[in-house]
C-alpha cells in the first residue's frame, strides 16, 4: 500500500469521524449505560449491595431481549414513518426512561426492574434503526464501511469503559450515585439527537411517510439480495451465539486452563480483532464488501475449527488471532452491507429492523444449539458447528449477488417536508 494510498485513507476516515461524530458519540453512550445497567448495577450492586434477588437480573435481561426482539421488526417501519431524528429522540427517551425508574424501583419494587427491562429493549429497538439510518442518510455507497466501523469501534470502547469503570465506582461509590452515570450518559444522548441536529441535504432528506401496506412489506422484504443477506445475518449471529455460550466450557474441557489462563491465550485475537476493523471498512469501501465477508468468514470458521483440535498455547494463540483479524476485517462490511440494502428513505427503517430482527433470532437459536451440543458431545463439537456456520455464511455471499447493482424496492408515497438527520454537513 504506497504512502498517498494510506493517507488518503486516515483522511477519509478522519472525515468520517467529523461527519458522524453525533451518532458515533450516541452510540457510545447508549452502549455504555446499557452494559453498566445489566452487568454492573443488577449483578454487582443489586445482590451485593442492595441484598436482591440475583434472579432479577436475569429476568431483566431477557426481557429487554424478548421486547427487542418483538418490537424490531415493527419499530424499523415505524421510524420510517417518524423519521430517523424522531425516531432517535423517541427511542433514546425510552432508554432514559427505563434507566431513570430502575433508581427508586430498585428500594421500592425490585421486581419490577424486570418491566423496566422490557422498556429498555422497545427503546433500544427504536434507537438502533434509526441510528443506522441517519448513518446511511449521510454517508454514501463508498464511506459506509468506514462509518460501521467506527461505529463497531464505538460499542467496543462502551464495553471496555463500562466494565473496566463499573468495576471501580462499585468499590467507590453507593448504587444511589453511581445509577446517576448512565442516567447522565443516555441524558447527554437525548440532548446530542435533539439539538446537534443539521438538515440534510435535499436528495437525502427523510421524509414522513405511511406505513406499509401487506403487498408492500413483502416485496421490500422478498428482494432476492435483502434475502440472501438476512441469511448471512442470521448464520454469523448463531455462530457467534453459540461460541458465546461455549466460551468458559472451551477453556475448561479444551484447553484445560484457568479463565485467568484461557483470557491471556486470547487476548491477542481481540487485540488483533480491534485493530483490523478500521482497515477492514476501508477496504470494504475500496473493493466491496462481498469481496471482504467471503474471505474474513471463510477464515473465521476454518480457524475454529482448527481450535476444536489443538489445545497447545502456541498454536492456540496463533490460530485464535488469525480468527480474530478475519473476523474484525469483515464486520464492518456487514453493518455497511444493512445499510446500503436498506434501500431508500421510504423503508429504510423497516429493512434495517429486519436485519437486526435476524441477528436477534440468530443470537438465541445459538446459545441453544450450543447447550444441545454441550451436553451430547462437548465443546469440542460448539467450536466445530460455529466454524462450520461462518463458513456456511462466506458460501452464502459468495454465491450471492452482494454488492451487485440491482433495483431495491421503496415505498412510493407523496413525500411530505424533509426531516433533520443526525449527521455532519456532507
Amino acid at each position: 500500500m504506497s504512502l498517498l494510498t494510506i493517507r488518503q485513507t486516515v483522511g477519509d476516515t478522519l472525515d468520517a469521524v467529523r461527519r458522524g461524530w453525533p451518532l458515533l458519540t450516541i452510540a457510545f453512550l447508549v452502549d455504555g449505560a446499557f452494559l453498566f445497567v445489566f452487568l454492573i448495577a443488577l449483578q454487582t450492586y443489586l445482590p451485593e449491595s442492595l441484598h436482591k434477588s440475583d434472579a432479577i437480573a436475569g429476568y431483566a435481561l431477557a426481557a429487554f431481549g424478548a421486547s427487542k426482539l418483538l418490537t424490531q421488526l415493527g419499530s424499523g417501519f415505524i421510524s420510517d414513518r417518524l423519521g430517523a431524528r424522531r425516531a432517535l429522540i423517541g427511542g433514546i427517551a425510552l432508554l432514559l426512561i427505563a434507566d431513570v425508574s430502575m433508581l427508586p424501583l430498585a428500594h421500592v419494587a425490585p421486581w419490577l426492574i424486570v418491566g423496566a427491562g422490557a422498556i429498555e429493549g422497545l427503546g433500544s429497538s427504536v434507537t438502533w434503526p434509526a441510528v443506522y439510518a441517519s448513518g446511511d442518510a449521510r454517508f454514501g455507497t463508498g464511506q459506509k464501511g468506514r462509518f460501521t466501523a467506527l461505529l463497531t469501534l464505538a460499542s467496543g470502547g462502551a464495553l471496555l469503559v463500562a466494565l473496566g469503570g463499573g468495576n471501580a465506582v462499585y468499590t467507590l461509590l453507593p448504587f444511589n450515585v453511581a445509577m446517576l452515570g448512565p442516567i447522565g450518559a443516555v441524558s447527554v444522548s437525548l440532548v446530542i439527537a435533539t439539538v446537534l441536529s443539521i438538515r440534510a441535504p435535499s436528495h437525502e432528506a427523510e421524509m414522513r411517510r405511511e406505513l406499509p401496506a401487506p403487498g408492500q412489506f413483502r416485496a421490500i422484504l422478498r428482494h432476492p439480495q435483502r434475502a440472501m443477506f438476512a441469511a448471512i445475518v442470521l448464520t454469523e449471529a448463531a455462530a457467534l451465539g453459540a461460541l458465546t455460550a461455549t466460551y468458559r466450557a472451551y477453556g475448561r474441557d479444551v484447553l484445560h486452563a484457568s479463565l485467568t489462563h484461557q483470557n491471556a491465550l486470547l487476548i491477542p485475537a481481540a487485540v488483533l480483532g480491534g485493530l483490523a476493523v478500521i482497515p477492514g471498512g476501508a477496504i470494504a469501501d475500496r473493493i466491496g464488501a462481498k469481496r471482504v465477508l467471503v474471505p474474513g468468514f471463510a477464515v473465521t470458521g476454518i480457524c475454529l475449527m482448527l481450535l476444536a483440535r489443538w489445545s497447545d498455547p502456541v498454536i492456540v494463540i496463533g490460530i485464535a488471532a488469525v480468527a480474530g483479524a478475519g473476523f474484525g476485517l469483515a464486520v464492518p462490511a456487514i453493518a455497511s452491507t444493512m445499510m446500503s440494502l436498506a434501500g431508500a428513505t421510504g423503508s429504510r427503517g423497516g429493512v434495517i429492523g429486519w436485519f437486526m430482527t435476524m441477528d436477534g433470532i440468530g443470537h438465541a437459536v445459538g446459545p441453544a444449539l450450543a447447550g444441545v451440543l454441550l451436553a451430547l458431545l462437548g465443546a469440542q463439537a460448539v467450536l466445530i458447528a460455529s466454524g462450520a456456520l461462518f463458513v456456511t455464511a462466506a458460501y452464502i455471499a459468495m454465491t450471492s449477488r452482494l454488492g451487485e447493482h440491482a433495483e431495491i424496492e421503496t415505498i412510493a408515497v407523496p413525500s411530505v417536508r424533509p426531516d433533520p438527520v443526525i449527521g455532519g454537513h456532507s
